[in-house]
């Protein structure tokens, strides 16, 4: 896009130049297009009416035909004659006296300069000028000016020390800033430092963080650029980039190159014309990273990041270029918490509030997210007017960054706001009373995002696999709104459309994907297979499935009508204040089942 930016005004520059040049050298023209004639010629146009004018001045007669101008000298002796050859043929005389000659005083001031001479005889030569002055200029720009700022080294300030939460990753790093520092005791045993580092992962996980602490824990010079730096619409300028960001890097050794979002120029190569340009900047690549121009003593290593590892080229991530591939996955609680100090150290807590019980109900939430979470909670604090963080500001700022702002002045009826608050309620009532189910965190029937209100449960710890009890628990969860509004009023809604969708999709995937059609493996590998690629899934699929979701559906319906005494008392406490956190709402549905997780021989 910048490419056609500049390309485009470079036209139009030329455009406007031209057009004043062809303007300016009219001018000359103009002024030449006066024809001088013999008087007798004259007199006989005169006489015969074949000219529009006639004007008489300082001794010349001049006569207009169209846009020609005819001069002759005109003698005294003859300016009668001319009179009456102008009588005779109707044409129109004017005598104009001759113009005063300038003093010469101011002659001799002026110099005898004539100013529309000199614009007319330079000007097109200086605007040529300025015109090959601009097109230089934004060409320059456009062809690696703007990346002049990334061939300059930098320093760090980020150390090890400030990455938290993912320490078993920063220690496969570490050795690289020591190996930089001092690598004196690696040479020894023969240790050879990488060429490069892939860093993969989730988004926000802390790639780049982890890249600036390497270097600034080496104190080494560090190169950082995007990989969409590099691709342009002009041929050769990505390679040329690359050629100066690495001859920058070696001139500077040892040092660390960093090439964020590397996927930007780094996808598989296909051959086709229109990826031309960003595959002849992919080769440049595989070529600086080859090695061949570096020193031994003077070493460079590039660390890159990306959230698309599949998607890179075979030859990019071979060992020998990026050597090591280190995943950056998402924080466990214990590492969340730790990341949680770090950005809660500076802000003023509430008595309920501690990191430890921020990272209970944030699980899955990568580094970024925490950060965005903790400042959302400084905002809902000051908001509130009040001066520390409390527990209820967390979690209002988690409903913030998931779902998106309170709509307060979005009205509901009456009738609308109570169905709300049943179906809302009859997912948190099932949620609660499912032994495998999560603790119900917060309820409200507060309009925000798209939504008219909002059941949010959350696991309890962290979990990386999940049962086909958890599975169904979650289907009568999803459900629930509509048993509940079915229940109650006899009667359901659009506002089911969501769970439905959810359902459903949770439904095929425990058939066509999980294996979790029924309760045992041979009655769900009958039901459904994972598809072919391309493939539509089985009718036979498509039934299970659909048994899944009647099925949670059933199982909602039948604990809402064996609590539906708590249900209206829930739900009734739910429309006076508009919203219920995990204590109250454990207050008013009472102690919740348990039921262990997995046991051996299903004891």
């Amino acid at each position: 896009m910048a490419g056609n930016d500049n390309a485009r005004r470079v036209a139009a520059l030329a455009l406007v130049a031209w057009t004043l040049l062809a303007l300016l050298a009219a001018g000359p023209v103009m002024a030449q297009s006066t024809t001088a004639i013999p008087l007798s010629r004259a007199l006989d146009a005169l006489a015969a009416g074949a000219v529009e004018s006639a004007r008489i001045e300082g001794g010349t007669l001049v006569l207009r035909d169209g846009p020609r101008r005819l001069t002759t000298p005109l003698p005294p002796a003859l300016t009668e004659r001319a009179y009456d050859a102008a009588r005779q043929g109707g044409v129109p005389v004017i005598v104009r006296p001759p113009a005063p000659a300038p003093p010469p005083s101011e002659a001799a001031s002026s110099g005898g300069v004539d100013a529309v001479a000199q614009v007319q005889q330079w000007g097109p030569i200086l605007l040529l000028g300025g015109l090959v002055v601009v097109a230089a200029l934004t060409l320059r720009m456009a062809g690696g000016a703007r990346f002049q700022h990334r061939v300059r080294p930098a320093r760090s300030t980020a150390r090890l020390a400030d990455v938290a939460g993912i320490d078993e990753i920063r220690d496969e790093v570490v050795e690289i800033a020591d190996y930089l520092a001092d690598p004196r005791r690696f040479r020894e045993v023969g240790a050879e430092l990488p060429r490069g580092i892939m860093l993969h992962g989730a988004p926000g996980t802390g790639k780049t963080l982890l890249a600036r602490a390497v270097a600034g824990e080496a104190g080494v010079p560090f190169f950082s650029a995007s990989g969409a730096e590099f691709v342009e619409v002009y041929a050769g300028l990505g390679s040329k980039r690359i050629r100066a960001l690495f001859a920058a890097a070696r001139k500077a050794s040892p040092a660390v190159v960093y090439i964020d979002e590397i996927d930007a120029v780094g996808a598989r190569r296909t051959g086709h014309a229109a990826t031309g340009e960003r595959e002849q900047t992919l080769d440049q690549l595989l070529t600086e990273m080859d090695g061949f121009r570096n020193e031994p003593g003077r070493p460079v290593v590039v660390l890159a990041s990306t959230n698309r590892l599949d998607d890179l080229d075979p030859a990019l991530l071979r060992a020998g270029r990026f050597d090591r591939k280190i995943g950056v996955g998402l924080p466990g609680r214990e590492a969340r918490q730790r990341i949680l100090d770090v950005h809660l150290r500076r802000r003023p807590l509430a008595p309920d509030a501690s990191p430890a019980a921020v990272a209970g109900f944030t699980a899955g939430m990568a580094g970024a997210d925490l950060a965005a979470l903790c400042n959302e909670a400084s905002f809902e604090a000051a908001r509130a007017g009040e001066r520390t963080i409390d527990m209820g500001h967390f979690r209002r700022a988690l409903m913030r960054l998931s779902v998106g702002p309170e709509r307060r002045g979005r009205l509901l009826s009456d009738d609308e706001k109570r169905l709300v608050a049943y179906h809302e309620m009859g997912h948190a009532l099932v949620a609660h009373a499912s032994p495998h189910g999560h603790p119900v965190e917060r309820v409200t029937v507060i309009p925000q995002g798209h939504a008219l209100g909002i059941t949010v449960a959350l696991p309890e710890e962290d979990r990386f696999l999940a049962t086909r009890a958890e599975c169904a628990d979650r289907l009568a969860m999803m459900m629930a709104g509509r048993a509940a509004e079915e229940v109650v009023f006899g009667e359901f809604t659009t506002g089911a459309a969501d769970d439905l969708v959810r359902a459903a999709e949770l439904a095929r995937q425990m058939v066509t994907q999980l294996g979790m059609a029924a309760d045992s493996t041979e009655k769900s590998l009958r039901a459904g297979l994972p598809p072919l690629v391309g493939a539509e899934p089985p009718e036979r699929a498509e039934e299970a499935a659909r048994a899944l979701v009647e099925g949670g559906y059933r199982r909602a319906r039948q604990i809402i009508e064996a609590h539906l005494s708590t249900l209206h008392r829930a739900a009734a406490r739910l429309l006076e204040v508009e919203a219920l956190d995990r204590e109250e709402i454990a207050e008013l549905l009472g102690p919740r089942p348990r039921a262990r997780r997995l046991a051996v021989g299903g004891a």
